[in-house]
């Protein structure tokens, strides 16, 4: 499908209201729609599936990379080339994602439509660059997706060179603890193991099998008994649970508010926010993450995957997250209450 038909949009904007109107069956109560904090889902889908090895310093097997937040945007000190700023670590892209503004004077060729959280996103224009470096680790040669993150600078008050995600962590295995701002990176072996020979000294509470999308994680969650499927995505400043849902799902939630959503794309949408009482991974009960609901039929086109879910901040904040390509494997060591 088209994401810039007008049949799409039309479409979309149905099943929208739609939503509205079954939503308001299962959630009581009158709904706060007051201006309270905002929230971002910046990612953008593309259909570039490129991986790049990272050149790591002499002599050095693994590095630690502070991350800053923008709001709860996870943002690492990047240079592009001539361009200095930030990069928003975003999981749920593909490929690198640049912002427009500030690579004006590259020679571009179209790439494909796609579409983000709000809907279309458009054509992406793609651009060959000559070197990124963040973190001590330096990467030459690529190619870029090209959209105007204007409105993500405006809203959190800093300068977005672009997005970066697991296109160029792959064959590296990753350690983030976002409640602490850092993310740590090591390199591999053929097997997966860390060429250093030293173990974590964490071991993780749970452990799932990762199932990938080129360059993205799904990973599965329960709500109410059922087996969900949910884009792992740190681009997401909240989770977001599908309108579609069945009611036994949505019953779960407890509904407190309207909000306007903004994603990567100049559309905007008002979707439900509240909390999710019954969301389950390995067997841990996690409740009161923050969640909004809307549709999420644009992401599962742009992703070619049924996205039931979307887990962001307010599940990355839930303890130390690791993540192994090679060995296919996922795992977090969940925080521990204090004096447990």
């Amino acid at each position: 499908m088209d994401l810039n038909d007008e049949r799409y949009h039309k479409f979309a904007t149905v099943v929208l209201v739609a939503s509205f109107l079954l939503l308001s069956s299962f959630f009581h109560g009158k709904l706060n729609t007051s201006k309270e904090r905002d929230y971002l889902f910046v990612t953008v889908p593309s259909s570039s599936n490129e991986t790049y090895e990272a050149l790591f310093p002499a002599n050095t097997d693994s590095v630690v990379i502070p991350l800053k937040k923008a709001g709860r945007l996870l943002l690492i000190d990047a240079t592009v080339e001539d361009q200095t700023g930030n990069l928003v670590f975003d999981t749920g892209a593909n490929g690198l994602v640049l912002n427009s503004t500030y690579f004006r004077n590259h020679v571009r060729t179209t790439g494909n439509s796609t579409g983000g959280i709000t809907g279309a996103v458009g054509k992406v224009e793609r651009i060959s660059v000559e070197e990124m470096k963040f973190g001590n680790l330096k990467y030459p040669k690529m190619r870029a997706d090209l959209v105007n993150l204007g409105h993500i600078e405006n809203r959190r008050g800093v300068k977005i060179l672009g997005l970066v995600g697991f296109s160029m962590m792959k064959n590296l295995e990753i350690v983030l603890n976002a409640e602490n701002g850092e993310l740590r990176l090591y390199k591999l072996d053929k097997s997966g193991n860390r060429i250093s020979g030293k173990v974590s000294a964490v071991k993780p509470d749970y452990n799932q099998r990762i199932e990938s999308n080129g360059n993205v994680l799904f990973l599965k969650g329960a709500i109410a008994g059922k087996s969900l499927n949910f884009c792992f995505d740190t681009g997401a400043e909240t989770n977001a649970i599908s309108s579609d849902a069945n009611k036994n799902i949505l019953s779960t939630l407890t509904i407190t508010r309207r909000m306007e959503l903004k994603g990567a794309g100049s559309a905007k949408s008002e979707v439900l926010f509240g909390r999710m009482n019954d969301f389950s991974m390995g067997g841990k009960q996690i409740t009161g993450m923050e969640t909004i609901v809307t549709s999420l039929f644009a992401m599962s086109e742009a992703y070619n995957t049924k996205v039931d879910g979307m887990l962001g901040y307010s599940f990355l904040e839930q303890g130390t997250i690791s993540i192994n390509f090679v060995k296919r494997q996922f795992g977090i060591n969940f925080k521990k209450e204090s004096g447990k």
